[in-house]
């Protein structure tokens, strides 16, 4: 069984547990503990992604040069979740902004996979870091705007990798396995911004019959 797989099942095993659990609750309540828990798993796959990160960068290049590599994507991917976090509602287009340009950066390599993947091979796995370095935040902006920062988490997981394997632009291992956890807990943001606008609208529909 390989990494994504493995990635795949913990992920929805630990969001049905949350669904089971909460489902004697009100729908507000359970939505608040989807988005919760979406931001913790994204949490807990960003240290242990991080940790193999830094450990390949500290290998090779090694030295100055892998450390500079690792603060290149860690230092942007905390101020944008200090800033989510603080700032949500400036901090959202930025988001968008930056998650829109990497897509269309992934289309604009498939068309020089040549070029794509001598500059992997220089660099290391760029894509799938730039991965991990958007989810992280974007989970963090979900807790105050979760369907935006869903569509966002699933546009991440998916686009890449279904850009890379049609075509063919690059290894897909790699990606695969940093994609499958934000594609999740996406998943689990959209499920739960419904969750809250329904109850909201069942709320508004009793105060209005009565």
């Amino acid at each position: 069984m390989n990494v994504p797989v493995i990635l795949a099942l913990g992920t929805i095993v630990v969001v049905a547990v949350v669904i089971f659990m909460t489902r004697e609750k009100d729908p507000r309540q359970r939505a608040t503990a989807l988005q919760r828990t979406g931001a913790a798993v994204v949490a807990v796959f960003t240290v242990l992604a991080g940790v193999f990160i830094a450990g390949y960068a500290l290998q090779d290049p090694g030295g100055n040069t892998g450390l500079l590599i690792i603060l290149a994507w860690v230092l942007p991917m905390l101020i944008l979740a200090v800033a989510a976090w603080f700032w949500p509602a400036p901090t959202a287009p930025l988001l968008l902004a930056l998650t829109a340009s990497f897509i269309a950066a992934c289309v604009w390599l498939t068309f020089d996979p040549a070029a794509l993947r001598a500059f992997i091979s220089e660099n290391g796995p760029v894509i799938a870091v730039s991965v991990v370095a958007l989810s992280f935040p974007a989970a963090v902006l979900g807790l105050k705007r979760a369907a935006l920062a869903g569509w966002m988490l699933v546009a991440l997981g998916a686009l890449p990798l279904l850009i890379t394997v049609i075509g063919r632009s690059g290894p897909v291992a790699a990606l695969a396995a940093a994609s499958v956890v934000p594609l999740i807990a996406g998943i689990s943001y959209v499920v739960s911004a419904r969750m809250a606008s329904g109850s909201t609208a069942a709320g508004h529909g009793r105060a209005a019959a009565a």
